[in-house]
């Protein structure tokens, strides 16, 4: 699963038609018996970037990078789909399409 997206990198620069993955997403219990979902971006200039595997072809956003939204355990959604919906809402985020 991955989607492609228009990302705002910040200071007017723009990542056109990238490939963004979520590698890993996790749900969470606090103390105050709350549960998050926490779950990790991974953003590439496109298909073939994330093909090579490299880290070193990853762009680095800080703030598409790492989400922790709140969970609900009585929802059946898989954690992974609940991550890539949220991540899809997402304001830094134009042109998003299921890749």
């Amino acid at each position: 699963m991955a989607i492609t997206a228009t990302v705002d990198l910040g200071n007017g620069v723009t990542a056109s038609s990238a490939y963004l993955i979520v590698p890993n997403a996790y749900v969470k219990k606090y103390d105050d018996d709350l549960f998050k979902l926490i779950y990790d971006v991974l953003i590439y200039k496109d298909a073939s970037d994330r093909a090579t595997n490299l880290q070193t072809k990853h762009i680095r956003c800080p703030n598409v990078d790492h989400f922790k939204i709140d969970y609900d355990p009585t929802t059946s959604d898989n954690p992974f789909k609940l991550a890539y919906t949220h991540l899809k809402t997402n304001s830094l985020l134009s042109s998003v399409a299921d890749a």
